[in-house]
């Protein structure tokens, strides 16, 4: 039998009365260039319209508008049009297609706009994380990821700013749920999705992460975010109310922060190794505000699926680009196969 899968529904864009007005507002300049004041009307429309179709069809005609613009249209009013979409782009729900459409229109602005595109979002996404109550926290985890698929969010300044968000994401979780099904559902399918968005965060900015730490640019309190999301990681780690996948991720989440941080090198593998064999001296290259952290991992008696963990993370770092493992790397090729063994033993 054919299932026909269920097509999305697409749902209007509502926002409150005041918002509403203030965007209207901001679009109503006067004066300017005349092409771009088209965009503006098309946007003025879309916000007074209720029909989620008619939203689409007026965001599509947004979109091939600000395609043909050239700097020669460059306006002070492109800049409410693009903070007009990245507002309602932040308020939709993850499967809507106007969310979709919006998305489409502000990665494919021309280059001359991408950057004022991206600077818009991330103001917007900005205030989402400063702002929401924790009801909001998927929704807008689900947001970022979306985002990292399909927009630059390079900014050292946003980068630290995400990932400090995302440690509150998890650092917040509800406890004392035991018996409570379904919000214990909901629960471990947050805290994967925050996981898993926060380790694509760090994969996507290794570069920069590393050469803002190794320049010292930490106006951001870069070092201290870090710190305190390796925390989060081994919290589930070591936390055995956490589901198995949840916990796995966490352990493929603690060695990708380490490597993101350290580079892919001989360092990074000697600590993996120290973290496998739980041993404190094999922390010893670690950057000293990473091995505090680690050294929880290293002391006192641990759940026994850690290592299990931390071998899932171990292969994924091996298996990532890179040169060819040195002493150090092919010492923890041989050790994963060895922890497998004696947890199979014990």
């Amino acid at each position: 039998m054919v299932v026909k899968k269920k097509a999305a529904k697409v749902e209007a864009a509502v926002l409150d009365e005041e918002k509403l007005n203030r965007l209207i507002a901001s679009l109503c300049i006067s004066g300017g260039d005349e092409e771009a004041g088209q965009v503006a009307q098309s946007l003025q429309s879309f916000l007074q319209l209720t029909d989620p179709v008619q939203q689409v069809q007026l965001i599509k005609k947004t979109g091939s508008q600000l395609e043909v613009l050239t700097e020669e249209h460059s306006d002070g009013i492109l800049d409410a049009c693009l903070h007009t979409l990245s507002v309602v782009y932040t308020t939709l729900q993850a499967k809507n297609p106007l969310r979709r459409a919006i998305a489409s229109v502000l990665g494919s602005v021309p280059e001359w706009l991408q950057e004022r595109a991206n600077d818009s979002l991330c103001g917007c996404l900005s205030d989402c994380m400063n702002r929401s109550s924790s009801d909001r926290y998927p929704q807008i985890v689900d947001i970022i990821a979306t985002c990292l698929d399909g927009f630059p969010l390079g900014k050292i300044f946003f980068l630290s700013l995400l990932l400090k968000f995302l440690h509150k994401v998890l650092e917040d979780h509800p406890r004392g749920l035991a018996g409570r099904h379904i919000a214990q559902a909901q629960l471990m399918q947050s805290c994967l999705s925050a996981v898993k968005t926060s380790m694509q965060v760090l994969q996507r900015s290794q570069d920069t992460l590393s050469s803002a730490l190794q320049a010292g640019q930490d106006d951001g309190g870069l070092e201290d975010t870090l710190c305190s999301l390796l925390g989060c990681y081994i919290h589930i780690l070591t936390d055995e109310e956490f589901i198995q996948s949840v916990q796995s991720t966490a352990g493929m989440a603690v060695v990708l922060l380490l490597r993101s941080v350290m580079g892919a090198g001989e360092k990074v593998s000697g600590v993996v190794c120290g973290l496998l064999l739980g041993s404190t001296p094999g922390l010893g290259s670690a950057p000293l505000f990473l091995k505090r952290r680690c050294e929880s991992l290293c002391v006192g008696v641990r759940p026994s699926a850690v290592s299990l963990y931390l071998c899932h993370g171990a292969l994924a770092m091996l298996n990532w680009k890179s040169a060819p493992p040195g002493p150090q790397g092919e010492r923890l090729l041989l050790l994963v196969p060895d922890a497998l063994l004696d947890l199979d033993v014990r």
